[in-house]
């Protein structure tokens, strides 16, 4: 393509040629510029070649003269071609990225996107997302999905759906006086299946990134409850899609009624990849038996790195299945935990450590607030605490202090909006300051840290603590402390 397209004005303007260095002796008498990039802006090509350009960018469907012109006038038709061209034609063709660029501002010009380096991708990827979230499940083409599918399968690598369509529900029977109707709710049977994802999924064989929504965007005055459910059958067109994915790195459910029935058949079939490495189950309604089921994965996956479960519905329980798979080996290297409420204890004894814990907003005060602020005095892997907008006043303040006295491996914790003093404040950006001057020195365990017997298992714990009734002294044989 032409340089302008691949040199930055930025760029362009740094390195320009002065003015005291053009009307220079030496310079003012040269008649070819090669730093002159915009040489032919005011040059009116020949008539001829303009006008055959022309033609062709309008017969591009018929005849592709692409191979058999020269590279600049390949330039000259990458301007002319209009930008609306069948996606059979342009795409196994056309490689410029600014034909691409200039196609997705003309379709999608509402959508402002900063940083992509592959234009083409992306076009065709947001052009199978409209294609997705707009098609009328009632009139679903399964054959013209797949032609979309196959075409864009090589050159996209992530896929997001905002919103899924819902299936029209049939019109329930008039009812007579003579029958008496059943209007238990969980009696009638309910479908709200949504477009089938199994037939893209499974051609799309570079995507490395999914995001799934299962509801209705822009409703208004339309809404229906309806239009937000997740079906079984929904899940399992899913799975089958996802079996045939075998770069997934990222997936994604947000906002959507997903429960623990369905995480867990997903869950099930994620598991088999050991490319996943991150999962988002964030604003779901995940309760406890799903918070086990991704425990288990946890425990048993060996490359997850990010697990996301915010604003979900599962309470003590679900969170003891999350800690227990942190402490159990081989555990997979967790490096972000979010909206974790009782990982306190799983956070002071797990083998594979995470470095980074993010409890923002969870609602900790008094006692559950000095609680996690304790951990630090006791973990030894963690990095970066996020502990914002919870209340951190008077014990837990004292308490994070002590902590952080003791622990000379955290870089970063974020206390704004957390009530402390100033005086608790400069505290704690001079011990982080100690901490990152500590970076690469051998350290010797603190005596005060007491020692970890990672080895052991949750009930030889509870057998060796003197809260135990049972517990006799001098009953057990001498631990090994590992720390």
């Amino acid at each position: 393509m032409k340089i302008p397209y691949l040199v930055s004005l930025n760029a362009r303007e740094a390195y320009a040629t002065s003015t005291v260095m053009k009307t220079s002796t030496g310079e003012a008498t040269r008649k070819i510029l090669a730093e002159d990039f915009e040489w032919d802006d005011d040059v009116t090509p020949a008539p001829l070649t303009y006008f055959a350009a022309l033609a062709l960018s309008r017969i591009f469907h018929r005849l592709n003269p692409l191979k058999l012109v020269l590279q600049k006038d390949i330039d000259m038709l990458m301007d002319l071609f209009p930008a609306d061209i069948p996606l059979k034609y342009s795409v196994p063709y056309i490689k410029d990225e600014q034909y691409w660029k200039r196609s997705f501002y003309t379709k999608f010009p509402s959508r402002k996107e900063m940083g992509v380096s592959y234009w083409k991708g992306k076009f065709l990827s947001a052009t199978l997302q409209d294609y997705l979230e707009f098609c009328n499940p009632d009139v679903f083409r399964e054959d013209q999905a797949v032609e979309l599918a196959v075409l864009v399968s090589p050159y996209i690598y992530e896929l997001g759906l905002n919103q899924m369509q819902m299936v029209r529900q049939p019109t329930p029977p008039v009812p007579t006086p003579d029958i008496v109707q059943d209007t238990c709710e969980f009696s009638v049977p309910k479908l709200y299946d949504h477009l089938p994802l199994e037939p893209v999924l499974t051609r799309l064989y570079n995507l490395q990134e999914i995001s799934l929504v299962f509801g209705v965007n822009n409703l208004a005055d339309k809404y229906l409850t309806r239009y937000f459910e997740f079906t079984m059958a929904d899940c399992e067109s899913l799975c089958k899609g996802l079996e045939h994915l075998a770069h997934l790195r990222v997936f994604r459910i947000n906002r959507s009624n997903l429960d623990c029935s369905k995480v867990k058949l997903i869950l099930q079939n994620l598991v088999k990849k050991e490319c996943i490495e991150e999962l988002d189950f964030n604003h779901c309604k995940i309760g406890n038996y799903g918070m086990k089921a991704l425990g288990g994965f946890i425990s048993i996956h060996n490359n997850v790195k990010v697990v996301r479960i915010a604003n979900n519905r599962f309470k003590e329980v679900g969170i003891q299945g999350i800690a227990y798979a942190l402490q159990m080996k081989p555990a997979a290297p967790i490096e972000l935990l979010e909206c974790a409420t009782m990982f306190a204890a799983a956070f002071v004894r797990c083998k594979e450590k995470p470095q980074t814990l993010i409890v923002n907003s969870c609602g900790f005060s008094g006692a559950s607030a000095e609680k996690m602020a304790g951990i630090l005095s006791l973990n030894r892997g963690l990095t970066r605490l996020d502990m914002a907008a919870n209340d951190l006043s008077g014990e837990a303040e004292e308490t994070l202090i002590r902590a952080l006295e003791q622990n000379r491996k955290v870089q970063t914790i974020d206390l704004r909006r957390t009530n402390i003093s100033d005086a608790a404040r400069a505290k704690v950006d001079e011990l982080l300051l100690r901490n990152k001057n500590l970076i690469g020195q051998e350290m010797e365990p603190s005596d005060e840290i007491p020692p970890l017997y990672l080895n052991e298992p949750e009930y030889l714990i509870w057998e060796y603590n003197p809260n135990n009734p049972d517990y006799i002294k001098g009953r057990y044989p001498e631990r090994k402390p590992e720390v």
